[in-house]
């Protein structure tokens, strides 16, 4: 597997942890959308990367 797809998937699960119920703490709405608006980028990164392979 690609190593950048690979570091991708790494960060998506760390931000998934900070939108799931395992969170230590609440997040604001702001940074809620944020942290999606972060995953939704990583995850295009990520499609781009498995269609160049």
């Amino acid at each position: 597997m690609n190593a950048e797809l690979l570091k991708n998937l790494e960060q998506l699960k760390k931000d998934l942890v900070l939108l799931s119920k395992e969170r230590k703490v609440v997040l604001s709405h702001h940074k809620t959308f944020e942290h999606v608006e972060k995953m939704r980028k990583i995850v295009n990164e990520s499609i781009e990367l498995s269609k160049n392979d």
